[in-house]
């Protein structure tokens, strides 16, 4: 009987034992099971959260390929002024006709002569085709007359200059030919050009500049020599779109050029550079 007794209790135990283990291994196996993957909810949530560091990480990068662009035209544009400078000073203090005749003596480098911002690599002209076929700003004569350009486009331009084949930036003090005059200039000699008009805009100013009732003239590091456009789309700057708004001390917001002045200062400004304005100034 204690034999038999003994068999039973050991076959007992073993199904205890299997029962136990069996429960053990299922529990387990459920809660593997049920912790195994993600919600919907979850992964909806995950995919939100991988989203917003996406676009937050773009436009991070965006930031700075602008700034980039923007710190490398500035630097351009200094050099530039210091170039335009030193000749002032070997050649009486008169302005070069084009800024490729500043290759290769006073200014070494073609690449300064092409802004990064600039899609066509200066080849076309200095302001772009997706400023002035926006609405409400429109193409001028510098747009539609390559003899304004720096770059192979123009024909105009001296033998000495042709090494120069690709060029972004918009000289102002040019010597391309122009009917513009300032309010005291009663008529135009011969050979009259942009930087005859710019000079006269220094020495007697015009009707966009008038303090005290009177035509004032431009100071020297206010007055644009040479102009990049290739960054309009990168910000906005409060300043005056016309003549009309600057009389009414209307101001808006304008895509910004960036410039160098003839006193070799680097600026940005609106589009219409005498809209810009200056501290000290009144609104």
């Amino acid at each position: 009987m204690r034999g038999k007794s003994k068999i039973i209790l050991h076959k007992i135990r073993n199904k205890c034992f299997i029962a136990t283990r069996s429960y053990v291994q299922s529990s387990c196996q459920n809660r593997f099971k049920k912790n195994s993957g993600f919600t919907l909810l979850e992964l909806m949530v995950v995919i939100g959260i991988i989203g917003i560091l996406s676009s937050a990480l773009v436009v991070s990068v965006q930031s700075s390929y602008r700034s980039a662009r923007q710190t490398n035209c500035k630097s351009n544009l200094r050099q530039f002024g210091v170039a335009i400078t030193i000749y002032r000073g070997e050649n009486n203090n008169i302005t070069p006709e084009w800024l490729s005749s500043l290759y290769p003596e006073y200014l070494d480098d073609r690449a300064t002569y092409v802004c990064t911002a600039d899609i066509n690599n200066g080849r076309e002209e200095p302001r772009p085709e997706a400023l002035t076929s926006m609405p409400g700003i429109g193409k001028n004569e510098i747009d539609n007359d390559s003899s304004f350009w720096d770059n192979e486009n123009n024909s105009s331009r001296p033998n000495s200059c042709r090494a120069i084949e690709a060029c972004s930036y918009l000289y102002e003090f040019s010597a391309a030919p122009t009917s513009w005059k300032v309010p005291d200039r009663a008529e135009l000699p011969v050979d009259y050009c942009m930087r005859d008009y710019k000079m006269d805009q220094m020495r007697f100013g015009d009707r966009a500049n008038i303090v005290n009732n009177s035509i004032m003239p431009y100071s020297a590091s206010r007055i644009p020599i040479v102009r990049c456009y290739h960054h309009f789309k990168d910000m906005k700057i409060t300043g005056y779109a016309n003549l009309s708004a600057k009389n009414s001390r209307r101001t808006t917001r304008n895509y910004i050029t960036i410039n160098v002045a003839y006193a070799g200062n680097v600026f940005i400004g609106p589009l219409w550079w005498e809209g810009t304005i200056h501290p000290g100034d009144s609104r």
